[in-house]
């Protein structure tokens, strides 16, 4: 089938769901990715396909209304750097009464649908296999809404981090490792500009180890310098599930190195391969938020603190609390 601007799906197998010929119309629809491993950062540029699933309801959609097949998972795919989107399997179109309930995700998930809104569960892996996990959700369509665009939302948390340290010295981490953290999940539609709800935050029986592996060093000149771990803004370090962080429930783990800098590049050592720890402070990870802690590294075997975090776009948050300073983990 040709590409459509708006791009074009939906439809029924049945012919007396469909309105009389002459009469038919196409439901019409365009995707946007609202507020717009390390895992990959999805915005509008890179967003090029996605799977839509239809519903038809004789009522507006509710707790205990029944979700009749419609649209089976259809494919929709971007034509290169146009705003055309196409689809080979089609046409469909609307149903001649009731409404329409569309739901997509993005990586695809497999949805629970029984009766009212659907759901699906949710694991976040290890760091090399994090996603950015979008949802959107349309409901109580009929053909008279127009061409329908799908706002995609980002369901996860991201979560970077950044060192500080003593002017003066040179600081390698090689080690960061986030331990405590909720790892499944159970997300469930519910219509609203946001997509839907978390609910059953929970580790897993085997939960995923989320640690940081690589090199990232900083050349500490003045009190301001600081180095990312995640080294561009495409990649986030940490896609994780949101979550209500309770006091000393959440640590941080990082190795590093400090020594006195010098233009000769050889100066003293003055902590080697160091492990030192952190609470996270109590704070709520929302979906769709960004949040960087820094981490305030010292040159010797004294405390590391977090500077101040800060929340940044995909969207605005309240500031949490200030930095805290990891410190050497007592013998086990």
């Amino acid at each position: 089938m040709a590409a459509v601007a708006a791009l074009a799906i939906v439809g029924c197998s049945q012919n007396e769901e469909i309105e009389k010929a002459g009469e038919k119309a196409e439901i019409n629809f365009g995707a946007v990715v609202r507020n717009a491993t390390r895992a990959t950062i999805v915005n509008n540029a890179d967003f090029k396909s996605f799977k839509v699933y239809g519903y038809k309801t004789t009522d507006k959609i509710g707790e205990g209304v029944q979700l009749g097949a419609f649209i089976p998972g259809l494919t929709v795919s971007k034509e290169g750097d146009t705003d055309n989107w196409g689809y080979t399997d089609g046409p469909y179109y609307w149903p001649l009464s009731g409404y329409v309930q569309f739901f997509s995700t993005v990586p695809e998930q497999t949805l629970t649908v029984v009766s009212g809104y659907p759901s699906f569960s949710y694991n976040v892996g290890a760091i090399g296999d994090q996603k950015d996990l979008l949802a959107a959700n349309l409901i109580d369509k009929q053909k008279d809404a127009g061409d329908l665009q799908l706002p995609f939302c980002h369901l996860l948390t991201q979560v970077n981090f950044s060192i500080k340290g003593d002017v003066g010295f040179t600081y390698t981490l090689t080690g960061l490792e986030l331990i405590g953290v909720k790892d499944e999940g159970t997300f469930t539609f519910d219509g609203s500009a946001g997509a839907g709800t978390w609910t059953e935050v929970k580790a897993s029986a085997v939960p995923a180890k989320y640690a940081f592996t690589g090199s990232v060093e900083l050349v500490s000149k003045k009190a301001e310098d600081s180095a990312n771990l995640d080294q561009d803004q495409a990649n986030a370090l940490f896609m994780l599930l949101p979550q209500n962080i309770d006091n000393n429930t959440v640590k941080v783990k990082v190795t590093y190195s400090a020594k006195v800098t010098t233009a000769e590049g050889n100066g003293q050592l003055t902590l080697e391969n160091g492990v030192k720890e952190v609470s996270i402070p109590t704070v709520n990870w929302e979906k769709g938020k960004r949040v960087r802690y820094t981490l305030n590294l010292t040159s010797d075997a004294t405390e590391v603190t977090f500077g101040k975090p800060t929340w940044e776009d995909w969207s605005d948050a309240n500031p949490q609390p200030d930095p805290v300073i990891p410190v050497t983990p007592p013998a086990e």
